[in-house]
């Protein structure tokens, strides 16, 4: 059934409206677009991450042409649509329009569903009248809202099926997500508003009065208009970033909130109190411990031997039981959202610990009793997930930090784990997780790290300066060999003079380069070249037989005042070759100094080079695990890599010696899975947790089979 014609002109010309304002808003969203993944690549916690982003950005700028043109194209299809030849025609599988209705196609794009539905959910009013108004305009036919010209609904398939172009992750696709709501469909309004002030100008149920409700205390809609008011002003790039993540955490709240329906309270029945939440969760964790595996309870000696991933799965169980009294004691649907939001994040970010690689098991195990109260310190102070400040959250932060620093795996006794234990015992046994509290045990916490840097840094400290005054040593012994190859190399020399060279020489420049730098070629550096060259001279003309006696009372003044000043402890060898000088030689040696130089090192595949710059770029403190396919398993620091001899120290949490490894050996431990290693040790946790939290929520739920 088609629309009156004497309201043809109407729709038409603000279809030809909404077409320029939209096209216009969704160009000026693929601009933002490629600045707030820029944003998002800088504040990323690991370089597979960033490199989503990244890549993203490049599809987005390849592609952005041909997105416009998509959307133009589908925006002027549906709108042309309007109105529907009838109600009775339904949806099929693979329908062209509304593929959101599609139960398939909605899972998979349930992030853009929920937008629409928040959307429509803020201007319902607005909406509801419209559909009276063009019902009447469609002779009588109801139009319902998703079937609106250019509804949210709408919107949002048009939006999925431009993205259907693009080849990017989860994370990136996300963002384009949450900017689609910024910039078109907060858009979407003012425009419905228009066409309904045209309709109402043109006779169309002019006393049809509308306004927008807000319940009494809804900071949800106060938030909304907030937004809008905020988003009218300019923003810079991190701003809108820091927007864009905002709106991505109430999105995955929103998609939590849509797996589970809940059932309407009984009369008389309340909601559940916050206190009434946390009575509840005081009784779970005045009992808890009796819940984990004996061989972790807190009032148990723990060895490296007793925590496995049996009792660390056992571990686990044990959390999800926890967190299934607590509701089953308050009650499900008495439950608030946000209370079971709290319930169910504090419970994915005690899961990511247990699978985080960087955490040492006993580390899991031990921190792991501390799941029921943060979910009490999460319900009593919100702010644990929106603030980086708070207290608790930096505090578990700091103890995970210490325990991949300072834990000592085959004797817990002597490093960070007694007073972590200790910790844990404090926060279990706590009546109120106050903010101060937690500030006082930071403090601790940094105190008791600052005493074992005090004490086991100095050890580092030589395990450092010995293996950098070998450095130095090979660095200067390989000048001295190459400024010898430069003058003596392939030189016939009488037999004495090769010796000399070789035992003396050498190690004369050697030496003068340590104490003259290894790299700056100083008078004395020059001076000592100058003596070999006189060297070699002489030397040549003693094979010749045209030296004179006055040549090599010369060359002896000055091996004695330039070698002998410097090496007085060879001068038993500098004697012999004085007095060599006046002998005939037993030979003539060619020198082959070359020679005697390092092995050309091996081509290494592309992999394998890859790995070493890996390697090389890798900053100090970088934790390593060595020995991972064995029961004998352990961690140490990067304490120094030698640029020079591309070899890296490793030390324990003593600061003592472990390994000096050379690049070609780390390399192949790696690459054969025998080897790993932990370059975000020191990044957040929390944030790292929260990045997983927020990929395992995006990805859409499996359909069953």
């Amino acid at each position: 059934m088609s629309i009156s014609y004497k309201f043809r002109y109407l729709i038409n010309d603000w279809q030809q409206h909404a077409i320029e304002v939209l096209n216009e808003k969704f160009r000026e969203q693929l601009r933002a677009t490629d600045d707030v993944l820029m944003e998002f690549a800088d504040k990323s916690e690991s370089v597979n991450i960033q490199n989503h982003f990244f890549e993203a950005q490049r599809e987005i700028w390849l592609k952005m042409e041909d997105m416009s043109l998509d959307f133009h194209d589908l925006l002027v299809k549906y709108l042309g649509k309007f109105p529907n030849t009838g109600e009775s025609e339904k949806e099929k599988l693979g329908n062209e329009t509304l593929s959101l209705v599609n139960i398939d196609l909605y899972e998979r794009n349930l992030a853009l569903h929920t937008l629409a539905e928040r959307t429509e959910r803020k201007n319902y009013q607005l909406l509801y009248v419209l559909s009276q108004r063009l019902s009447v305009v469609n002779e009588g036919q109801p139009v319902k809202i998703p079937n609106l010209p250019a509804s949210p609904r709408q919107m949002s398939e048009i939006f999925a099926r431009c993205v259907d172009r693009l080849s990017i992750e989860n994370d990136a696709l996300l963002v384009l997500y949450t900017l689609y709501d910024k910039y078109v469909l907060s858009e979407l309004g003012e425009l419905h508003e228009e066409l309904n002030e045209k309709l109402k100008e043109a006779g169309i149920l002019p006393n049809l009065k509308y306004e927008v409700k807000i319940k009494p205390g809804s900071a949800s809609d106060k938030k909304e208009q907030d937004k809008d008011k905020e988003s009218k002003q300019e923003q810079t790039v991190e701003e809108l970033g820091e927007e864009t993540l905002s709106r991505i955490h109430e999105l995955l709240m929103a998609k939590r909130a849509l797996q589970r329906k809940k059932n309407p309270l009984p009369p008389g029945v309340k909601a559940a109190t916050t206190q009434e939440v946390v009575n509840a969760t005081n009784n779970i964790i005045h009992k808890e411990d009796t819940t984990y595996p004996e061989p972790v309870q807190l009032d148990k000696t723990v060895t490296r031997e007793s925590v496995n991933a049996e009792v660390l799965s056992q571990v686990q169980q044990a959390m999800e039981e926890q967190r299934t009294s607590l509701k089953e004691t308050i009650g499900n649907d008495r439950l608030q959202d946000e209370q079971e939001n709290i319930i169910d994040l504090v419970g994915l970010l005690f899961e990511r610990m247990l699978d985080d690689e960087r955490i040492p098991d006993i580390t899991k195990a031990l921190l792991g009793h501390l799941h029921t109260p943060y979910i009490k310190i999460g319900l009593v102070s919100p702010k644990l997930f929106s603030s980086k400040e708070h207290p608790a959250r930096m505090f578990l932060d700091q103890m995970v930090e210490a325990a991949a620093l300072w834990m000592n795996e085959s004797d817990l006794d002597e490093g960070i784990y007694p007073f972590l234990k200790d910790m844990v015992f404090r926060i279990v046994r706590l009546k109120q997780q106050d903010n101060e509290e937690f500030i006082e045990f930071s403090r601790l916490l940094k105190e008791e790290i600052s005493r074992l840097e005090e004490k086991f840094n100095i050890l580092e400290k030589h395990s450092r300066e010995a293996e950098q005054g070998q450095e130095l040593m090979a660095r200067a012994k390989s000048s001295a060999n190459a400024a010898a190859e430069s003058i003596f190399d392939g030189q016939a020399v009488p037999d004495y003079s090769a010796h000399f060279i070789e035992q003396v020489w050498i190690d004369y420049l050697t030496l003068l380069r340590l104490r003259e730098g290894v790299d700056n070629d100083t008078p004395a550096w020059e001076e000592a070249l100058d003596l070999g060259r006189y060297l070699l001279s002489t030397s040549q003309e003693i094979l010749a037989n045209t030296v004179q006696r006055n040549q090599l009372d010369t060359l002896a003044e000055q091996i004695w005042a330039q070698v002998g000043g410097l090496l007085p402890h060879k001068s038993k060898e500098i004697e012999i070759f004085v007095k060599a000088l006046q002998e005939k030689p037993k030979e003539i040696i060619t020198l082959g100094l070359s020679e005697k130089g390092s092995k050309p090192k091996p081509k290494v595949s592309k992999k394998t080079l890859e790995t070493y710059n890996k390697l090389r770029a890798l900053p100090e403190n970088t934790v390593f695990e060595f020995d991972l396919r064995t029961s004998k398993s352990y961690r140490a620091r990067l304490s120094w890599y030698n640029h020079f001899s591309d070899r890296f120290l490793f030390v324990n949490n003593r600061g003592k010696k472990t390994a000096l490894m050379d690049i070609a050996d780390l390399a192949e431990g790696i690459l054969n899975g025998n080897i790993a290693y932990f370059e975000d040790i020191k990044t957040s946790f929390w944030d790292r947790a929260m990045t997983a939290i927020k990929t395992i929520l995006e990805r859409p739920p499996q359909t069953a089979t």
